[in-house]
């Protein structure tokens, strides 16, 4: 009988219980990635510690309301300008989250009865024609009238939240 090799032993026992690690990045197109590339630029813009994070629904909806927004700010008011109302970012993948968009919309819609307020959706780029289930998400936030950030461009969006901050 041969000595023991543990190592290969190790991994002969994770690749029959745990499985390997599939080859090639991790998908763009998740609630999770679109995140922290969001959050990423934000940190880039120099933004992230004046953001606020994980701001509850609830004030603006039911009590017990669970959801919460990603991200939130109050751009300075400016005379004869549309703002001095919050503004609510929110991550979320087209393909894959047909139902937050749902309540994105139905959240927004609580929220504008009691104030002014707008939301920019920071998606994995715009549907394609062919891509029946991200039209759809993308026709509802549209309806809506909830703004859509691709990723491509997250980094000049999170310069003119710095902009709107600090002006």
């Amino acid at each position: 009988m041969p000595p023991a090799r543990p190592q290969a032993e190790i991994q002969d026992l994770f690749s029959r219980y745990v499985g390997s690690r599939l080859a090639g990045p991790l998908p763009e197109d998740t609630r999770l990635r679109i995140k922290q590339r969001l959050t990423a630029a934000f940190v880039r813009a120099g933004v992230w510690e004046k953001l606020e994070k994980r701001i509850p629904a609830s004030p603006w909806t039911h009590p017990g309301d669970p959801f919460t927004f990603d991200y939130g700010y109050t751009p300075l008011a400016i005379e004869r300008k549309p703002n001095g109302h919050i503004k609510f970012v929110h991550a979320l993948s087209l393909k894959r989250d047909t139902e937050l968009a749902k309540v994105l919309v139905y959240t927004m819609d609580h929220v504008r009865r009691k104030e002014p307020a707008h939301l920019t959706a920071v998606v994995e780029g715009l549907a394609g024609p062919e891509d029946e289930p991200a039209l759809f998400s993308q026709r509802i936030l549209e309806e809506g009238r909830i703004a859509l950030q691709p990723l491509a461009g997250v980094d000049d969006y999170a310069q003119s939240v710095c902009h709107e901050l600090l002006m």
